[in-house]
């Protein structure tokens, strides 16, 4: 059954979350996924975007700005809506009740935010610590490349996750080269 992704999807969550956020939060400047909400006063960054393989929604607390050596800084929540009458999360977020889902998003937003982030950890091998960053993104990229080559058998949009492809493999890109140059190489080879 074909995916139908719209670009409004973002916009209406947006809304609602901007409403159970508050003034303190200020709203996504682009339309798309992730979606990131940041908070100047707390010095936070909210991220949330659609999991589609599974249903549900994912919000990621960070610091504002967060740089990849923060990424053990960082909380997460997930929210797994009732699908019933819409064959998957893209469909639900675009034309599905989510005003009737605001107190539910509420709580574990609430939640979320009212928890200390993680202290800075000094790590004893930064090293070791990017390789196994670095192998855990790849295994993340394989299992996404799979559902869009899925996409693609199946003839489904793959508009998105293709994004989401470009997204990871830039983020392991980022990685890989920080993993180059702890180990000494001033030119990584291309």
């Amino acid at each position: 059954m074909p995916r139908t992704i719209t670009k409004a999807a973002p916009d209406r969550l947006a809304a609602v979350l901007a409403a159970v956020l508050g003034t303190d939060w200020t709203l996504p400047t682009v339309p798309e996924w992730p979606a990131v909400f940041t908070s100047e006063t707390a010095d936070r960054d909210l991220t949330c975007y659609p999991d589609w393989k599974n249903g549900r929604i994912i919000f990621e607390l960070s610091p504002a700005g967060a740089a990849s050596g923060d990424f053990d800084r960082r909380l997460f929540a997930k929210y797994t809506p009732d699908l019933t009458g819409h064959d998957h999360i893209h469909a639900w977020l675009a034309d599905g009740d989510l005003a009737a889902v605001a107190d539910a998003l509420a709580v574990i937003l609430e939640r979320l935010i009212e928890l200390p982030l993680p202290e800075r950890v000094p790590l004893a091998d930064p090293l070791q610590t990017e390789r196994e960053r670095l192998a855990e993104q790849a295994r993340e990229l394989a299992a996404n490349a799979s559902y869009f080559a899925a996409g693609l058998i199946w003839s489904q949009p793959v508009g998105d996750d293709a994004q989401r492809l470009a997204t990871l493999a830039q983020g392991l890109a980022h990685t890989a080269t920080r993993v180059d140059e702890l180990r000494g190489h001033k030119n990584p080879r291309r």
